[in-house]
């Protein structure tokens, strides 16, 4: 909380009267009497988050405050009694402002930090979280996978074995490890009296990715409405948006063969129930029917060998079964999953409810199904599990990978009937619907 005083100080003038004598030019001089009354204005501002003319979110200070703290000034707030003070740190160093930055607009290998650390402490003890922005977030790709892969590939597609994003939960489980493309994604976690850290490590060998990452860490005390209840790795408030795995390719509009999901990932994505809105919707954000065009979901391989048919419910065991056996160690948990054409089903999970749901065709009808469709899900709070082992299930491809081993093999390179790549994770589009 910021104060100013002003002293305003206003003369009051009393002037006497003049008394006029007749046939006298004299003047008699009234007496003056000054008085002088001091007021004092004192405003008060909060120290809340502001928009800056740099384009960057800031935290309004009085400008002193804002050079003591190490801050930049970029516009005003607070009625122009404060400035927009923009915090930015650079590898090795720490913050406890609020709505800090940390910037690299292209990762020089020869130059730079390796790895590449900062440190962000709570602004006071009322903070309960920390919300990890990546405005831009692009680091070398995972280990990946081809059309002509080999059964071993499995074992180290999705793993960040370039470069690599970790941050630190003194005390508690940290985040997944992530790499890649994560531009637009975010995180919460729980902010620590030990401060967190967010560790980028790059293998300096490899230079043919432009590495650049711009984040942001707002902190967030508690019982902020807009700070998830639940433990909650990403936490969506929008009525509708979309969600997307870590590594997901955002920016095209088309699925590659080379996208993957990263391996060992477990977390919960939740969405904020707008009121009046009971219930929750999702479908591949790139949806298709055509072979050779994929949809943006796959999360392992078909529920039978001959075709590529949705698989759901008990099939998504959580095991990768080696070599090349089995391919059901990834899923999605969303309880009370349903088509959306059914009636409302219950929590205990009636009415072909799942609560698991895997495979490269997103469909969770009961009988085999060949082609995606829309699930909904009643359950409150809204919450989509991600639930990727360390792992993916593959056969020598291209001929090795298609029927009759569709069961076994994630990685069909066909992309059968508008199915996604078994390998490659998910980018759905949700939206909620009123009761």
């Amino acid at each position: 909380m910021c104060t100013f005083v002003f002293l305003s100080v206003l003369a009051i003038l009393a002037q006497g009267s003049a008394e006029n004598v007749a046939n006298k030019t004299a003047v008699e001089e009234g007496t003056k009497q000054a008085k002088a009354l001091s007021i004092f204005n004192v405003v008060t501002f909060p120290n809340s988050a502001c928009g800056a003319t740099s384009g960057y979110n800031g935290t309004c200070y009085t400008a002193a405050e804002c050079s003591s703290l190490g801050g930049t000034a970029s516009g005003t707030c607070a009625s122009s009694f404060g400035v927009c003070c923009v915090f930015s740190i650079s590898c090795g160093s720490s913050s406890s402002s609020n709505n800090t930055y940390a910037i690299i607009s292209s990762y020089s290998t020869s130059t730079d930090a390796d790895p590449c650390t900062y440190t962000f402490c709570k602004t006071n003890s009322d903070v309960c979280k920390l919300r990890i922005d990546f405005d831009t977030m692009v680091l070398a790709a995972p280990y990946t996978v081809s059309t002509v892969a080999n059964v071993d590939h499995g074992v180290r597609t999705g793993h960040c074995g370039y470069d690599s994003l970790t941050v630190t939960n003194p005390g508690g489980q940290s985040p997944p490890i992530i790499c890649g493309y994560n531009t637009g994604q975010h995180m919460w976690i729980p902010a620590s009296d030990s401060c967190n850290a967010i560790n980028i490590d790059v293998d300096t060998g490899t230079t043919t990715t432009t590495r650049k990452w711009q984040i942001k860490v707002t902190q967030y005390e508690c019982g902020n409405s807009m700070m998830p209840g639940q433990d909650c790795l990403q936490y969506h408030t929008a009525a509708s948006g979309s969600i997307a795995t870590f590594n997901w390719d955002t920016s095209s509009t088309t699925v590659s063969s080379g996208q993957v999901h990263l391996a060992n990932q477990a977390y919960d994505i939740c969405i904020r129930r707008t009121r009046s809105y009971c219930s929750v919707c999702y479908t591949p954000y790139i949806s298709s029917s055509i072979t050779g065009i994929a949809s943006s979901y796959g999360v392992g391989a078909s529920s039978t060998g001959p075709k590529q048919q949705a698989a759901i419910a008990t099939l998504c065991t959580g095991i990768t079964t080696q070599p090349a056996a089995l391919g059901f160690g990834d899923y999605l948990e969303i309880a009370n999953l349903q088509p959306a054409t059914s009636a409302i089903a219950s929590i205990a999970g009636t009415v072909n409810a799942n609560s698991r749901i895997c495979g490269a065709i997103f469909n969770t009808a009961a009988s085999p199904q060949t082609a995606g469709a829309t699930a909904c899900s009643h359950a409150i709070p809204f919450k989509v599990g991600v639930h990727f082992d360390d792992e993916e299930s593959f056969l020598a491809g291209p001929a090795g990978a298609a029927s009759p081993n569709m069961n076994k093999a994630e990685n069909d390179p066909a992309a059968t009937d508008g199915a996604g790549y078994g390998y490659s994770g998910f980018w759905l589009s949700y939206w909620q619907n009123a009761c």
